[in-house]
């Protein structure tokens, strides 16, 4: 049996994946290149007609929006949004993680249960919508622990 602990001044992080937080236009013009590799991946992988592209993202940045991008072995390869919305809650959305970069299987839960507990850090609620046939996204914010809410 081996026994483990985790304590909050003693968290050790060893992984080769980074995430930055982009709050302002500063910190967005230090990733806009990586911002439009992802976009473009994204467009590689999947055909959505309601793609954003980089001027909706400098302008969900200038509404305070919080922009979260993955890196793994310093290569972007996912982001996501966050929208503050009224009592203390955000709503998270437009998650993607490539499949294009190898990268380890558990990459996206790992990315959202990282990010999930960010935002949760300064508030009490996140809300996000996921169409029904998005299975791989139901299962990561499931075993994150989000739960089903009736409107």
């Amino acid at each position: 049996m081996i026994l483990f602990e985790i304590r909050s001044n003693k968290k050790i992080i060893d992984s080769d994946f980074i995430i930055k937080t982009i709050c302002n236009q500063t910190e967005l013009e230090s990733v806009i290149g990586d911002i439009n590799v992802l976009i473009n991946q994204f467009n590689s992988e999947y055909v959505w007609d309601n793609m954003f592209n980089t001027n909706d993202v400098i302008s969900r940045i200038l509404e305070n929006q919080t922009l979260f991008i993955l890196y793994y072995k310093e290569n972007p390869i996912g982001y996501v949004f966050f929208k503050k919305m009224k009592n203390n809650s955000y709503f998270g959305y437009n998650l993607y993680v490539t499949k294009k970069t190898k990268r380890p299987k558990y990459a996206a839960y790992w990315f959202y249960n990282n990010v999930t507990n960010i935002i949760l850090r300064n508030s009490e609620r996140i809300e996000v919508q996921v169409d029904d046939w998005n299975w791989s996204i139901i299962d990561i914010i499931k075993n994150i622990g989000y739960y089903k809410i009736d409107k």
